[in-house]
């Protein structure tokens, strides 16, 4: 006789489809979810959720570049943009009817920070759920830039606010706030849904490079001068309520690690890897041996490079990615391979 799978308990089904949506690919939980109306009433809707449950976000799904000039929202892609899983290898063509006067200007656990062309307004998009948070304009940021912006005209100031790294945090309520890591003012931003305006830090750290966002959190590097010759490490936690007055205010910068800069002769960024930030740089000028830190071994003082990141592939850009060949059925990349 045959399992009657749609008699299992109810709780039960809750339960495994908790560990489904765990994974790496939320689609799977999509595919648990559809086998049969029990398992579909026992188990959460992901739609109207996407955002503001974060087991929801498709943390491991990256947006594939088309190349050859086709922008995402270019015309010749009809509004669809690809994506892959850097755990499964899988690829999906999406429709994003926004992309049509939207720009993508980030992406932070899978989900994209748009920005919408006549009105400057941020939008963080699910791109499998369609479940959108709406955030302040970005230009609520100009009135609030610093004297040394004065000379520069308000198209162009706009224009270099774009550039941002991002991070996003949800409570356990569903309230989002997003971060943005702002280079060119020094500080950063913040803002949640319902806002008038981005709100932005009380402090600056001249210069930070490199943010990338982590577990809710960002990180940057600072170089020190010439005579210090170090590396500084930072970490900008989310905005926490004032004790006083209850009010939202951005932590301090934490620096959390510094190393001596002949370690790091030249830096290349950040790169997540599984639950690990890694920090990647070459140890010369002819940048002939590639090194790889975990940012979790600076953090305790030990600055030793790692000798292999498992069945892993770094790829090299502006950002660097971290991709599983678990999957890499063809065998085409080796694993602890760079490229």
């Amino acid at each position: 006789m045959s399992p009657d799978w749609a008699s299992l308990d109810q709780d039960l089904v809750g339960l495994i489809g908790g560990r489904v949506l765990a994974g790496d690919d939320m689609r799977d939980y999509v595919r648990f979810r559809a086998v049969c109306s029990h398992w579909s009433a026992s188990t959460v809707r992901p739609l109207g959720r996407g955002v503001t449950d974060r087991r929801f976000h498709p943390r491991r799904w990256m947006m594939l570049p088309e190349g050859h000039g086709l922008y995402p929202g270019h015309p010749d892609l009809r509004g669809y943009v690809r994506f892959f899983n850097l755990s499964t290898a899988a690829l999906v063509r999406v429709h994003l009817p926004l992309l049509r006067d939207h720009v993508i200007i980030d992406s932070v656990d899978g989900l994209l920070l748009l920005h919408r062309d006549h009105d400057t307004a941020i939008r963080l998009l699910h791109p499998f759920t369609g479940d959108v948070a709406d955030l302040p304009p970005l230009a609520s940021l100009l009135p609030q830039m610093e004297s040394e912006s004065r000379d520069r005209s308000q198209r162009s100031k706009h224009s270099r606010l774009m550039k941002v790294c991002a991070s996003v945090t949800v409570t356990s309520t569903g309230t989002i706030t997003v971060m943005l890591a702002l280079e060119i003012l020094h500080r950063v931003a913040y803002a949640t849904p319902g806002d008038q305006r981005w709100t932005l830090s009380a402090w600056t750290l001249k210069p930070f490079v490199k943010p990338v966002s982590f577990q809710g959190k960002l990180y940057a590097l600072q170089l020190s001068s010439y005579d210090i010759h170090k590396v500084y490490i930072y970490q900008f936690n989310p905005p926490c309520q004032d004790n006083d007055k209850g009010l939202l205010h951005l932590p301090l910068p934490v620096k959390i690690a510094e190393c001596p800069m002949d370690k790091f002769l030249y830096l290349l960024n950040f790169a997540e890897c599984g639950s690990e930030l890694l920090l990647v740089a070459y140890n010369g000028v002819s940048r002939s041996k590639l090194l790889v830190y975990r940012l979790a071994d600076l953090v305790s003082g030990r600055i030793e490079p790692v000798t292999t990141i498992g069945d892993h592939a770094l790829f090299l850009d502006e950002r660097c990615l971290c991709v599983s060949l678990s999957n890499n059925k063809e065998g085409s990349l080796m694993g602890s391979c760079f490229r």
